[in-house]
């Protein structure tokens, strides 16, 4: 018989994170061919990595059978250019989901109070319980799900780290920097702004940096650079919080390939600027065209949109019936924060993509 009792008794209450759906679970529950299956699930950015650049970091591959430095300066170096920051405010990480366990690991004490609103991106829950933190959720259902000071203000007191997400996950609503400005003045509480989806938006808090040393603002190189595939993030801070995080990160995290593809992409923005520009439009359009099938598709900042089905409509059965025909969405029943089963998130796909999506809806919602 196993003897579990050597593993931390929070483990035992945890439930994994959840990643959705992804393609080879269609093909395996529904045989349905790989070509015929569109994951909208993810976040990801539909298009490919330029070419242009694919190629010379093709080149790198050649080095694989050498470590990466382990100080990863000539990426620091990139991001400093591309943020406008000194290199000792920046510490790396292999994803920003990365960076957000090592800010738990160098701030979180056990009891320690974490706020967040919900609904919220759930690694933020799974984290603050892996240190056994006591974590207080603020809503904003009521408020449209915009974050006000106001509302978070009360909380703050006795509190330790407080998350948000600007575009936030699923909701895909920025922060207001008047708001934050307001909440960042409780200089005894640690802020992480979880800017993973900002270049989608130009709305960013970078520059309250150098105003504020309580706030921490972690980015990912995964949906704009298209780049989730090699797991790259870092975080934005004053020095001292950098150079703690840099300390307890693992040595080599970041691969050598990864670390080559953000500098090439750091460098030659305009690429993604214009593939930015082509996503938020058609995410405008597809807003558009679910309004039009009866659909409620919320304002977004991001590359994705959460959508309300019609009322008393179940988000898991409808995300099912959308599988079986080869679409993947991921459904937000049971999310905290959330008070009923109708929300799903639809991340933007290509044009064509998008289209079925919206076909394959319209069949469902009108049988």
């Amino acid at each position: 018989m196993l003897n579990t009792q050597r593993i931390k008794h929070i483990i035992g209450l945890l439930e994994p994170y959840d990643p959705g759906f992804f393609q080879s679970d269609i093909i395996k529950k529904y045989g349905i061919p790989k070509e015929q299956i569109i994951n909208l699930s993810s976040n990801e950015n539909p298009n490919f990595f330029p070419t242009e650049l694919a190629e010379k970091l093709a080149k790198d591959l050649l080095n694989v059978n050498r470590y990466p430095n382990p100080s990863y300066n000539v990426l620091k170096e990139a991001i400093s250019e591309y943020v406008n920051l000194p290199i000792e405010c920046i510490a790396v990480g292999n994803g920003s989901s990365d960076l957000i366990e090592l800010a738990c690991k160098i701030l979180l004490n056990p009891l320690d109070k974490v706020v967040m609103p919900v609904p919220t991106y759930t690694l933020y829950i799974l984290e603050s319980m892996i240190w056994e933190a006591g974590i207080t959720y603020v809503e904003t259902e009521k408020s449209e799900f915009n974050i006000k000071a106001e509302n978070m203000k009360p909380y703050l007191n006795d509190a330790k780290l407080v998350f948000l997400g600007s575009p936030n996950n699923p909701t895909g609503q920025s922060i207001d920097k008047k708001e934050l400005e307001r909440m960042l003045d409780a200089d005894k509480v640690t802020f992480i702004v979880d800017e993973a989806y900002s270049e989608f938006s130009d709305k960013t808090s970078v520059d309250l940096i150098k105003k504020y040393d309580n706030l921490i603002v972690m980015r990912s190189l995964s949906k704009y650079f298209c780049l989730a595939g090699l797991r790259i993030g870092y975080s934005l801070s004053n020095p001292a919080i950098a150079e703690s995080l840099e300390k307890v990160r693992l040595p080599f995290t970041i691969n050598r390939i990864a670390s080559t593809a953000a500098i090439l992409a750091l460098r030659n923005i305009k690429h993604f600027q214009r593939m930015a520009k082509e996503l938020l439009s058609d995410r405008d359009e597809l807003k558009a065209e679910l309004k039009k099938i009866g659909l409620t598709p919320f304002h977004s900042d991001a590359n994705f949109l959460m959508v309300k089905l019609p009322e008393g409509m179940d988000s898991n059965k409808f995300s099912e019936m959308l599988a079986m025909q080869g679409v993947i969405v991921r459904s937000l029943k049971k999310l905290l924060g959330l008070s009923n089963g109708e929300y799903i998130r639809i991340t933007i796909g290509s044009e064509k993509e998008n289209k079925k999506f919206v076909e394959t809806c319209k069949k469902l919602l009108h049988n």
